[in-house]
């Protein structure tokens, strides 16, 4: 009888230890599943925040590339506009002194004799009186009608109107200071803009 008890009592306790072993393993199991979820999860929401990061940063290049190189046009422009304005300037005053003197009495002769019949020559105030003899020295010479004129609108050189035809002149500083600056302003938009890459690059 002692002897059945034993091997019952063994036997419950192999049972037990098989259950609890079984019991365990099925634990770590779990355990091992759960912790390789969670392991996995992390992971991929690292990888989701370092792509997102990636398009992100991508993006904030791509705008600061692009913010770089409006303020490289805005500055450009902006310096191009103060060249230009210097130049036309410049180029005014020059021409304006150029417009005087021995070189104004050239040129009205000249476009006066061109023409084929009479002209009005109109001048500034201040050059009326000096060039009414160079007028009535064209007309003598060619026996055209050489009317000289005065404007308020004129500030250096002439304006010339040939009689029966519809056709003028504008010899004005303005607009040949106007014309100069517009031949000019390719030429200076080239090499402000050529000087400004070769500045960028270095």
């Amino acid at each position: 009888m002692a002897e059945e008890l034993k091997h019952l009592i063994e036997q419950i306790q192999k049972e037990g230890v098989e259950k609890a072993n079984t019991e365990a393993e099925t634990i770590i199991s779990l355990a091992k599943e759960k912790a390789a979820k969670i392991v996995a999860e992390a992971e991929s929401k690292a990888i989701e925040a370092l792509k997102k990061a990636e398009v992100e940063s991508a993006a904030f290049a791509e705008r600061s590339a692009k913010t770089l190189q409006q303020a490289a046009r805005d500055l450009l422009i902006t310096v191009g506009q103060g060249c230009e304005k210097v130049v036309t300037e410049t180029l005014g005053k020059e021409v304006e002194g150029a417009l005087s003197g021995e070189t104004l009495n050239k040129l009205i002769t000249e476009v006066v004799l061109s023409g084929s019949g009479g002209a009005v020559v109109s001048v500034s105030e201040s050059d009326k009186a000096g060039l009414t003899a160079l007028c009535a020295s064209i007309a003598k010479q060619s026996g055209k009608s050489v009317e000289l004129e005065s404007s308020s609108e004129i500030l250096s050189g002439f304006k010339v109107v040939f009689e029966g035809k519809n056709a003028s002149l504008d010899y004005t500083g303005e607009a040949v200071a106007e014309a100069l600056a517009a031949y000019l302003r390719p030429e200076l938009a080239k090499t402000v803009s050529g000087i400004a890459r070769e500045q960028i690059s270095n």
